[in-house]
């Protein structure tokens, strides 16, 4: 039940930020929409923003899972450009707001746990620092991410291109040898 009210409030915000900016959505509008008192929306939020990390860590925890279900590296990267193009535009109504650094924060952090989790799978003993892991993991999910967020796919063929291009700054480019099985 407590899931699912903080689904229903995250879904209205979600329909609020198709139509305008972040910092013009209110508590007040939101508990309207979803006919619940303040009180509920305050036991489960703590204001709006906390409404939008909790859509962003649901979010990417879904695509964690789904990503690591897959075998396919093609397949777990087509996950995430179908994703994000899919929220497209709440992206960047959420990136547009003062809240952008957090958001990005938050998005390269959902990569980095992927490419993380790659990484240990595909090479358990890789002989590797603690501070070396780091910069490798941040570099390339700082890479991944500014990319899905900057690249309007408006065509199958567009999304395949950069599945196909990330795929390859992945697994086949000289420095990306180390993720390469």
């Amino acid at each position: 039940m407590q899931a699912d009210v903080k689904r229903q409030i995250a879904d209205k915000l979600l329909e609020l930020l198709e139509k305008k900016s972040l910092e013009k959505i209110t508590v007040k509008e939101l508990v309207t929409l979803c006919g619940i008192s303040r009180q509920t929306f305050y036991y489960h939020f703590e204001d709006v923003l906390d409404v939008v990390d909790w859509w962003t860590r649901q979010g990417a925890q879904q695509l964690m899972e789904q990503s690591m279900r897959t075998e396919d590296p093609h397949e777990a990267l087509r996950l995430f450009v179908n994703y994000t193009n899919d929220h497209r535009q709440t992206l960047q109504h959420l990136l547009a707001s003062r809240w952008r650094e957090q958001l990005e924060r938050q998005f390269v952090q959902v990569f980095t746990t992927y490419l993380q989790d790659m990484l240990h799978r595909m090479h358990p003993n890789l002989a590797m620092s603690p501070a070396d892991e780091e910069a490798f993991l941040q570099f390339y999910a700082c890479g991944i991410s500014g990319l899905l967020i900057q690249q309007p796919l408006r065509t199958n063929a567009e999304k395949e291109t950069l599945v196909n291009q990330l795929y390859w700054l992945l697994f086949q480019n000289p420095w990306g040898h180390i993720l390469h099985s």
